[in-house]
């Protein structure tokens, strides 16, 4: 009777190991998809600031007069 107790606690003591590994990976997982995230976000606003000081330099030149970047050719 005794090894049978002695096998079921250290049964449930490695599903707890096992539940408290998992549980590590998952919150490590978590803080690196907040702080891909955030480079993803922090990207994306740079990006869309050189495309609209691109997008203004295009438009200044076109109104220069000299027909770029108007759609007119």
């Amino acid at each position: 009777m005794k090894r049978k107790a002695q096998g079921a606690i250290e049964y449930l003591f490695m599903i707890a190991a096992a539940l408290v590994i998992i549980l590590i990976v998952v919150r490590q997982l978590q803080g690196k998809g907040e702080s891909a995230k955030d480079t993803a976000s922090q990207a994306e606003t740079e990006i869309n600031n050189t495309l609209g000081e691109m997008m203004g330099n295009n438009q200044q030149s076109g109104a220069s007069g000299n027909g770029t970047g108007n759609g007119t050719g």
